[in-house]
């Protein structure tokens, strides 16, 4: 028989053993499992948080740029406009503004708050940012402490502003010429120059304006409202002038334009620079005061880059050259729409209402009536064509609500600029009178009046016609190539004021124009013809005489100051990289103004 020995029974400790380790295990399974679903639940959340907060929304250079940081900018950005704001109603306050100026000053402000704009402005401000930061690290241009501060007291003050009255004088121009003559130009300076002498006689201001008006020859200024120096659309030289008089009511020199009108200024109310001693602090803390000083010293850099091309390109020696132009406008016309025409025109409507006059029957007095005073000022023009431009400014008669103010001076239109649609601002909504004059053979002259029946009747100064701008340039390049000079046909074509000398348009250096038109003048042989430019603002060819490496003059440098470092800056941005996720910007802009 086999012996088996007997089974030991477990102990209590073993038996208490096993059931600690089981615990232990089970304990241990649980703190994983507890652990990995706090890592999910930690994953998830830094998932939200990053596609809130870090996801990209755009870059510049390969720099991500995030959505947190879009939105410190844009709040940023929001507490600089509304701090203006607040100086600015300061200064109504005071009285240094009327609810008028308060109005136009502030307008770009508030729609600049819109929360789309708000938020697509500070992206493209980034960008920027980025992209100029990367071109100072390139270049060693770096800012103090120092220079962020004075950026910042700078930020916080309001230029000087000044009320602006212009008066000037247009040459004019014998239709299908787009230039003047050397008599014209004097002839519009001898009315300017007689403007000017009855001010400093005694005559008040706005008489002579509303005179140099109905005289038929003023050019299209006039009370140009409150403007800082950096905001006037005139001649670098001439704004100059304007904020170089010392005391209100005081007036510049004459000057010739680059339109060829002759101009002169005063200025009726001065509000001087406004610094806004609580201005940093009113930023602060209105967004973070970390984002301001970034933004702060991202202008202050920007500043100092500016000044170092500046100082390369406006004040330094670098290569010119000099240039002769050709330059046909692109006008109204779209490529193929055929001639032009150039007319003064008046318009007498029924119950002195043009929109309304297509449904006033046929056989309505007023119909009559309009007629009527349609025969009087033919009549009178006829027997002195001269006083078109003040017959039109009267709005008593004349029910023209296009070009009225401009004493019924068209500019040259193509005949679908006559015909297109009025209501949408496409065309004139004419189909009688571009009939008329558009007609092969028509002498320049004054028209009877012409029925428009959806208008009234119309009184036309018919003053001639030209082929497109497209087809103006392609007989100056076919004349040119077949011997006729480059200044011949400067004189014949061109519409610049240099064209009545041969197109001479000076010395021209890097950055002083457009970046096609500088590219086709650089590329060009010396002595040689350019190609031919054509963009938004029209057509162009040159001839290049020579090339130089030379110091601009006093007046280049003026025009350089407002070209040079924005078109640098373009280029700049051109070559660089940048990506803009448009649905990503559009999820975090506010619908509301944050």
């Amino acid at each position: 028989m086999t012996f088996r020995p007997p089974a030991t029974k477990p102990t209590r400790r073993r038996t208490r053993q096993v059931d600690t380790r089981r615990a232990i295990v089970l304990n241990a399974a649980f703190g994983i499992a507890s652990l990995a679903a706090v890592a999910l639940l930690g994953g998830v959340l830094f998932a939200n948080w990053y596609s809130d907060h870090g996801t990209a929304v755009g870059s510049a250079g390969g720099v991500a740029i995030s959505k947190d940081t879009v939105r410190a900018e844009a709040a940023v950005g929001q507490a600089r406009d509304d701090r203006i704001l607040a100086d600015y109603d300061t200064l109504r306050n005071q009285g240094q503004l009327s609810t008028d100026d308060y109005g136009t000053l502030t307008s770009g402000i508030t729609s600049a708050e819109d929360p789309t704009q708000l938020y697509s402005d500070a992206l493209k401000q980034l960008q920027e940012n980025l992209t100029l930061a990367q071109y100072a690290d390139k270049h060693n241009v770096s800012v103090t402490d120092a220079d962020i501060d004075a950026q910042i007291v700078k930020d916080g003050t309001l230029p000087e502003l000044r009320h602006v009255k212009v008066i000037g004088v247009a040459p004019e121009v014998t239709p299908p010429s787009a230039v003047a003559t050397s008599d014209q130009l004097a002839a519009a300076q001898g009315k300017a120059q007689a403007y000017l002498d009855e001010i400093k006689a005694g005559a008040q201001w706005d008489d002579v304006f509303t005179s140099s008006q109905s005289g038929g020859a003023a050019s299209s200024t006039g009370d140009l409202g409150l403007s800082a120096q950096s905001a006037l659309s005139l001649d670098p030289d001439f704004a100059q002038a304007i904020f170089d008089l010392k005391n209100v009511n005081d007036i510049t020199a004459m000057f010739k334009g680059t339109d060829g009108a002759y101009r002169f200024a005063t200025v009726t109310q001065i509000i001087p620079a406004f610094v806004d001693s609580g201005w940093k602090d009113a930023v602060d803390s209105a967004s973070n005061s970390g984002d301001y000083r970034n933004a702060a010293r991202a202008e202050a850099i920007k500043a100092a880059i500016q000044k170092s091309i500046e100082s390369q390109y406006v004040t330094g020696s670098t290569a010119s050259r000099h240039v002769l132009e050709i330059h046909v406008a692109a006008g109204y016309s779209q490529l193929g729409d055929g001639p032009e025409a150039k007319v003064k025109l008046m318009i007498f409507a029924p119950n002195h209402d043009t929109s309304s006059a297509s449904s006033v029957d046929s056989s309505d007095p007023a119909w009559t009536e309009a007629k009527t005073r349609a025969d009087t000022a033919y009549a009178a023009l006829q027997q002195d064509i001269t006083q078109f431009a003040k017959l039109a400014l009267d709005t008593t008669t004349n029910d023209d609500p296009y070009v009225a103010t401009q004493g019924g001076d068209l500019p040259w239109l193509p005949q679908t600029m006559f015909t297109g649609d009025a209501s949408s601002q496409s065309g004139l909504g004419m189909t009688a009178v571009p009939a008329a004059i558009f007609k092969a053979g028509l002498a320049p002259g004054l028209l009877a009046p012409i029925l428009e029946p959806t208008l009234g009747y119309v009184v036309v100064d018919f003053q001639g016609v030209r082929p497109g701008p497209a087809q103006r340039i392609a007989d100056a390049v076919l004349g040119i190539n077949t011997g006729t000079s480059f200044g011949d046909e400067a004189a014949k074509y061109s519409e610049t004021a240099d064209a009545t000398n041969g197109g001479d348009m000076g010395w021209v250096t890097h950055y002083q124009l457009s970046s096609d038109v500088e590219q086709a003048i650089f590329q060009a042989p010396v002595g040689g013809l350019t190609r031919l430019v054509s963009n938004a603002n029209g057509y162009y060819i040159f001839k290049v005489l020579a090339e130089e490496t030379r110091t601009p003059d006093a007046t280049q440098q003026l025009t350089l100051k407002q070209t040079v470092f924005a078109s640098w800056l373009s280029d700049l941005e051109a070559a660089t990289n940048t990506w803009t996720d448009s649905s990503g910007l559009t999820a975090i802009t506010p619908t509301a103004t944050p």
